[in-house]
């Protein structure tokens, strides 16, 4: 992978981004509002594992919102028809908006942790914490991958419907929202086949003092081998109708 077409795109991919305040300030917002909402006041071990939980469900805003609807909308636009006439290949590109979306994770990550410990008391030393930004930004890459593909191939009206459709119930499936064993059974059984879910296990897990489960990592390693088909899939598929 060219380096110097890695870069270049990251840095418009961020310029771009910093430019609509309007679709990364409510993704950072908006976990930190819910996290004071359902955690006021929660200490101790609970505290910890919601606090876990609203870092996971910000990194999935940051993925499926800040990139997945802007590429989507991108795509539609004059200057990305003038981009696609450079000379450039999917990997530089996809791989910049996995870069980008690991700084706004971090950002997001770190917003809901300053909140844990402003309204509520979590039970997680100083080590835990920097474990658990680290598993913030690993757990980015295969969310960002689905944004990305999501992006690719949905137009721009279609965008913000289906990430909502994806958004909200992998949050709910995955038990970012209520402690797994409460959901239902028949709807725990599909739970533990989503990556909202694994996710979680790892987050929890740090927090929890416990080992990180290599299940869950095995599984989001295979969510993100799909998930980087589907977004190259798309990719040319959508430069095949446009540009062919």
């Amino acid at each position: 992978m060219n380096a110097r077409l890695f870069t270049t795109s990251m840095s418009l991919h961020l310029k771009s981004l910093l430019r609509m305040p309007a679709y990364w300030v409510p993704m950072l917002v908006f976990p930190v509002m819910l996290f004071t909402m359902f955690g006021w006041g929660r200490t101790g071990l609970a505290g910890a594992y919601l606090m876990a939980s609203f870092v996971v469900y910000g990194v999935i805003g940051v993925a499926f919102f800040q990139f997945g609807i802007s590429i989507a909308q991108e795509r539609e636009s004059q200057w990305e028809r003038y981009r696609r006439t450079l000379p450039s290949a999917a990997a530089p590109r996809i791989a910049s908006q996995v870069a980008s979306a690991l700084l706004f994770a971090l950002a997001s990550a770190a917003l809901v942790i300053c909140a844990a410990y402003l309204f509520s008391t979590p039970d997680a030393s100083a080590g835990q914490i920097v474990r658990l930004l680290v598993a913030a930004s690993l757990i980015t890459v295969p969310f960002t991958l689905a944004g990305t593909a999501l992006g690719y191939w949905t137009t721009a009206k279609s965008a913000v419907p289906i990430a909502n459709l994806l958004y909200l119930p992998l949050a709910y499936l995955g038990g970012l929202w209520m402690p797994p064993e409460s959901l239902p059974s028949a709807i725990s059984s599909v739970s533990n086949v989503t990556p909202t879910r694994h996710a979680g296990e790892i987050a929890w897990a740090i927090v929890g003092g416990r080992h990180v489960p290599l299940t869950g990592v095995a599984w989001l390693a295979g969510y993100s081998v799909l998930f980087t088909f589907l977004a190259f899939w798309g990719y040319r598929r959508d430069e095949r109708q446009r540009y062919a």
